[in-house]
């Protein structure tokens, strides 16, 4: 397996390990468009123009950043020392081409189901009130999902929908495809899967 490729910038300002270590460390989930439409470079990767809008962007506003590839050419993480609303608002009203959707992800594990489920439970059990409501959206890629017990959750709709029962039926929250409080993102990166747990107004979606 090809290891990920890192960058990391900050205004033309490259920090030492111990430095990184000290601050406090938000991370960004920022998916990529598949393919150029018309507004894009026809012959650059949206992958690559998409890490060069990162970049352009954070530097902008002078915060240090950190790129990591998922095993996904579509989808990045970007560790930060900013407040993810202000890098997510900052992204907003940036003209960019190749970026999709960028997410600020409150945990990433390692993929098995059940670690996966069981944070999210204790996630929207910190964050969602009673009387809010949630909808699940999930991006599997090449492999199911096996429950111990359960059957193979092979598909994003079969694994939000088991997260969505779960939540119900533990927490007491209403599950609303349609006018939701609150999402609950899952994304698988390879061997982990990153988690969010945000308003729709945290959400950047340029589709």
């Amino acid at each position: 397996m090809t290891p990920p490729t890192k960058y990391e910038g900050g205004g033309g300002y490259r920090m030492k390990s111990n430095e990184q270590l000290e601050k406090d460390v938000v991370v960004l989930l920022v998916k990529f468009k598949e393919e150029m439409d018309e507004n894009g470079p026809k012959m650059m990767k949206p992958e690559i123009l998409g890490m060069e809008e990162i970049e352009k962007t954070f530097n902008h506003i002078g915060i240090w950043f950190y790129i990591m590839q998922s095993e996904y050419f579509d989808t990045v993480t970007v560790e930060m020392d900013s407040d993810p609303a202000k890098a997510i608002e900052e992204l907003r009203k940036t003209p960019t081409v190749a970026i999709k959707r960028a997410i600020p992800l409150d945990s990433i594990v390692s993929s098995p189901p059940e670690l996966v489920i069981n944070t999210i439970q204790k996630l929207v059990q910190a964050k969602v009130a009673k009387n809010e409501s949630f909808t699940v959206k999930c991006e599997l890629r090449d492999n199911g999902y096996t429950l111990r017990d359960m059957e193979n959750l092979n598909s994003a709709d079969l694994l939000s929908s088991q997260v969505a029962s779960i939540l119900c039926r533990e927490l007491d929250l209403e599950h609303d495809d349609r006018d939701s409080d609150w999402i609950v993102q899952i994304e698988e990166l390879g061997d982990t899967t990153g988690i969010a747990v945000c308003r729709w107004e945290d959400v950047l979606i340029k589709d």
